[in-house]
């Protein structure tokens, strides 16, 4: 509120306006005057007053339909109703209406005066209130707008619901898991400037992780010039092996379309279902979430297996998609870090009927 609180007096009886200009002023107001509603409105949005001296009886219009127009926008601007009217009932309406306060005509000056007093006061504290509302929305939209650049969204949205601070932990539940690795990155990292390198690592990770989320996915990592996404984790999928492997189709085509007809960059991507813990994993100081267990390890060890632009699958991973896509049978195949041979699938594509429910 500024120094001297503005006043927006309407009413149409000029003793009245004569009367309340002078209290006003002699109590170091500013007074903007009105003499029907409409004068009234056109006023208010030209000046935004702090406290409005609204009389009940105008012109044109009454002074609780511009009351109410008032009230549908603005709930902090102070309004006093004004008449001679003493009916219980106005006063009532008045008040359900949105005003501040109602004082009677002929006015009892001292009243009058600590009442307005009063109600440029709530007017201060009300504005002040929605001031501090804005700034604590802002300062809440920044932070989750960087938390979101840290942790992976569905994560993030729990975090910022949740009344209770991240604890350590996890959880076994069934998960899809795509490791998705830059081929041929290697060699060109030390062919080109880092500037450069980083700009060209950033553009393809950003369409990795792009078809990770339009798929439901959730970024678990970057690991280098891989990716590692999690599916049914912490948001449950029913189909979450297919979306895994729609997701890896869809960053091959994306980096194909990325490399045009120079190819000299390829992704290779590895996909497997199985239980894993799910959860925080760290310290109270710093944590993660991220998924660890064995079925982990076999995605990324397909995923190293996988050649240019391709994608394996693991065995349980195959059984869930097989009726929604085409794939074919690498056969047994010895895995590192596995003693028994593992069965991998190379994915050909999506049906189109399952195509179309994405």
């Amino acid at each position: 509120m500024t120094a001297n609180p503005i006043v927006l007096l309407v009413d149409d009886e000029p003793d009245t306006v004569r009367l309340m200009r002078k209290i006003l002023q002699a109590d170091g107001c500013e007074v903007v005057e009105a003499i029907d509603g409409d004068e009234a409105l056109t006023a208010y949005r030209e000046i935004t007053p702090d406290l409005i001296l609204l009389d009940i009886i105008l012109p044109h219009r009454d002074g609780l339909d511009i009351l109410r127009e008032i009230r549908q926008t603005d709930l902090n601007t102070g309004i006093i109703m004004v008449s001679a009217l003493t009916s219980e009932r106005i006063t009532i309406d008045s008040m359900l209406s949105g005003a501040d306060d109602y004082i009677s005509k002929p006015f009892q000056l001292r009243e009058m005066r600590v009442r307005i007093r009063q109600v440029l006061d709530k007017t201060a504290l009300r504005r002040e209130n929605a001031r501090l509302q804005s700034q604590l929305e802002q300062a809440n939209a920044r932070i989750r707008e960087l938390l979101e650049r840290y942790m992976p969204a569905p994560v993030m949205a729990e975090f910022m619901h949740s009344t209770e601070p991240p604890a350590l932990g996890g959880k076994r539940q069934e998960t899809t898991i795509l490791y998705a690795d830059i081929q041929g990155f290697t060699p060109l990292a030390a062919s080109i400037p880092s500037d450069q390198l980083i700009e060209i690592l950033n553009r393809y990770l950003g369409l990795a992780a792009t078809a990770i989320q339009a798929q439901g996915g959730t970024l678990d990592k970057f690991m280098g010039d891989g990716i590692i996404g999690l599916f049914n984790a912490p948001t449950l999928q029913v189909d979450h092996a297919l979306q895994a492997v729609k997701a890896g189709l869809a960053i091959v085509a994306a980096f194909q379309a990325a490399a045009g007809s120079d190819p000299k960059l390829s992704v290779g991507i590895g996909i497997n279902t199985g239980d894993v813990v799910v959860g925080n994993i760290g310290t109270p100081q710093l944590m993660n979430y991220t998924a660890i267990g064995d079925a982990m390890n076999l995605a990324q060890r397909l995923e190293e297996a996988a050649g240019p632009n391709e994608i394996l699958i693991g065995p349980y991973t195959c059984e869930l998609i097989r009726d929604a896509a085409d794939v074919e049978s690498l056969g047994p195949c010895q895995i590192r870090g596995r003693s028994e041979p593992i069965t991998s699938y190379r994915v050909l594509g999506i049906r189109p009927e399952s195509d179309s429910d994405s």
